[in-house]
C-alpha cells in the first residue's frame, strides 16, 4: 500500500491510499484506492481493510441490488426497520438525529458512491462549523454505522464507509469543567428567584428536579398517582417510565420503562417536594400528568431547555443551562451531605455514570479541603 497526497474539489488536502492486485481474468495488475482525511496510524489500518474489501469485491464481481438508491431513500427505508429493534424514545431520538444529518448530506447522493471522506467532511462541518458536541458527533457516527450496515446486508453497497471514519475531537469549552455541570447554592437561589414570579409551573418543576434528582423526562412523565404516602414511612415516588415527547403534543405519553433497568425505582422525597406535589394537584385538578402546562398538556423538555438558555444572561450564570443541571445539582448536594456514592447512584437510577462519579469526587475533594482549612481554626 502507498499513499498519495491530493487536493479535493474544495481545495482541502486529503490522502489517497492505493494498492495493486493481480486480476487473473486479464492476467495483469489493477489499482484500487480509497481517499481518507489523514495519515494517522488508525487511519492506515482502516484504509488497508477497505482496500482489501475492495479488491475482494472486484474479484468476486458482486452486483448491487439498488445501484441508484439515494441517501434519503436509504434512511426512509431503514428507519421503520430500526424502529422494530429499539424503544420508542430511542427511535424518535434517532429520527431527530437524521433530520440534522440530512441538512448536510444531499438527499440526492447515491449511497453506493458515498465515501469515507464524504462522511468525515459532513461530520467535521457539524462538529467545527455548527459547533455540535464531541459526544453528539460520536452518536451520529454510531447511527450512520447502523444505517450503512443495513445497506451492506441488503446488498445496496459493497462496503460500510464508517469504520474508516476518524474525526479528531475538538477542545470542548462547553461544560468541560465538572463544576459547570451543577449549580452552586447562590446560583440555584438566583435562578429560582428569577423564574418564580415569571413562570410558577416552571419553578415547581425546577425545584422538584432539585429535590428528587430525577431525569427531566422521568419527572415530566409522572402521573399523579405515582406519588404516594405510606402509613409509617413517609412519601415516595414510583419512577416507571419517561416522557415520549418527540411527537405531537396530543400524542405525548409515558413509555413503559425508564432509560435503563436501573431507572425503574422508588425513591423517598423530602417534605418540600411533598409540598410541591400538593400545590400541583391544586393547580392541575384535571388530567393524569402531575406536571402540566396552563392548558393541561404535558410539558416538553425542548421548551423548558430553550427557556433556560434564553434567560441565561439575565440569570448571570456562566454555565451551560439545561434541565439536567438540576439533577446534577441534587447529586452534588447529596455528596456534600456525605451520602455514599453507591447510594446516590441507586437513588438517581445509575448503574454506572462518569458524570455522577466526577461530580461526587469534585464535591468531596472540596469538602475535605474546607475541612482542612477549618481544622486550622480550632
Amino acid at each position: 500500500m502507498w499513499i498519495e497526497e491530493i487536493t479535493n474539489k474544495k481545495g482541502k488536502k486529503v490522502y489517497k491510499y492505493c494498492e495493486r492486485y493481480f486480476d487473473p481474468k486479464i492476467n495483469d495488475s489493477r489499482k484500487v484506492s480509497v481517499t481518507l482525511a489523514n495519515k494517522a496510524r488508525d487511519t492506515k489500518k482502516a484504509a488497508q481493510t477497505l482496500l482489501d474489501k475492495k479488491i475482494d469485491r472486484r474479484l468476486n464481481k458482486q452486483t448491487l441490488k439498488k445501484p441508484n438508491l439515494t441517501f434519503s431513500q436509504l434512511v426512509e427505508e431503514w428507519l421503520p426497520y430500526y424502529q422494530k429493534q429499539v424503544k420508542e424514545a430511542t427511535y424518535f431520538s434517532t429520527k431527530y438525529t437524521f433530520n440534522t444529518i440530512n441538512k448536510y448530506v444531499p438527499g440526492t447522493w447515491v449511497v453506493s458512491s458515498i465515501t469515507t471522506a464524504d462522511i468525515i467532511e459532513v461530520l467535521e462541518i457539524l462538529l467545527y462549523d455548527q459547533d455540535l458536541s464531541n459526544r453528539y458527533i460520536s452518536t451520529m457516527k454510531g447511527k450512520l454505522n447502523k444505517l450503512f450496515t443495513f445497506a451492506v446486508k441488503r446488498q445496496y453497497i459493497h462496503e460500510n464507509p464508517i469504520p474508516g471514519v476518524i474525526v479528531d475531537r475538538k477542545i470542548d469549552g462547553k461544560g468541560g469543567k465538572i463544576k459547570d455541570k451543577f449549580l452552586e447554592d447562590d446560583e440555584y437561589s438566583r435562578l429560582i428567584d428569577y423564574v418564580s414570579p415569571r413562570n410558577k409551573r416552571y419553578t415547581l418543576l425546577f425545584r422538584w428536579l432539585y429535590y428528587s434528582g430525577m431525569r427531566p423526562g422521568e419527572a415530566i412523565a409522572l402521573h399523579k398517582d405515582d406519588v404516594f404516602e405510606t402509613e409509617d414511612d413517609g412519601w415516595y415516588v414510583s419512577i416507571n417510565g419517561t416522557m415520549l415527547d418527540r411527537r405531537k403534543v396530543k400524542d405525548m405519553k409515558k413509555s413503559d420503562s425508564t432509560k435503563n433497568p436501573a431507572g425503574m425505582r422508588e425513591i423517598d422525597i423530602p417534605q418540600k417536594a411533598v409540598a410541591i406535589y400538593q400545590e400541583l394537584l391544586d393547580m392541575n385538578p384535571k388530567g393524569q400528568f402531575l406536571f402540566q402546562t396552563s392548558v393541561g398538556t404535558p410539558m416538553q423538555n425542548s421548551g423548558l431547555n430553550t427557556y433556560l438558555r434564553t434567560h441565561k444572561k439575565k440569570l448571570g450564570i456562566n454555565k451551560p443551562l439545561s434541565l439536567h443541571i438540576f439533577r446534577h445539582t441534587h447529586i452534588s448536594k447529596l455528596a456534600e451531605l456525605g451520602v455514599p456514592l453507591y447510594v446516590i447512584q441507586d437513588r438517581v437510577g445509575h448503574e454506572h455514570s462518569d458524570i455522577t462519579e466526577k461530580i461526587y469526587t469534585h464535591v468531596t475533594k472540596n469538602a475535605k479541603k474546607r475541612l482542612k482549612e477549618n481544622l486550622e481554626k480550632l
